[in-house]
Order: C-alpha cells, then structure tokens, then sequence
C-alpha cells in the first residue's frame, strides 16, 4: 500500500527533458557494425536458449 500511495504521487510528474527526436546525422560504420552484430548475437543466443529447452524437454519425456 505504501507503494501505491508513493506512485500515485509521482505519476504526475513531468517527463525527463532528454530530446526523444531521431537523429539527423548518418549513424558511423563502426556503429551500424556494431548493431548488426548485437542483432545477430541476440539471434544466436535466443536460437541457443530454445535449442536447450527443447532438448531439455525432450529428455524429460524419454526418461520419465
């Protein structure tokens, strides 16, 4: 309850002054590189993490 009491106080609060616009400049080789690699790493990690819940699973029910 003390929780809510302390949200509902802030909840009204002005947002940060941080500019939320899109860039205008070209974003650099070194950091187009980088996303791509940082999309592809997520890719790889979410295909290796579903691997190993499937095997998991699979050999939940093999030796059950």
């Amino acid at each position: 309850m003390f929780y809510i009491q302390l949200k509902d106080r802030c909840w009204n609060q002005p947002e940060s002054l941080v500019n939320k616009a899109a860039p205008t400049c070209k974003s650099s080789a070194v950091e187009a590189r980088n996303e791509k690699s940082s999309k592809f790493a997520l890719i790889k990690t979410t295909e290796y993490i579903r691997n190993i819940q499937q095997a998991c699973y699979l050999e939940f029910r093999l030796f059950s």
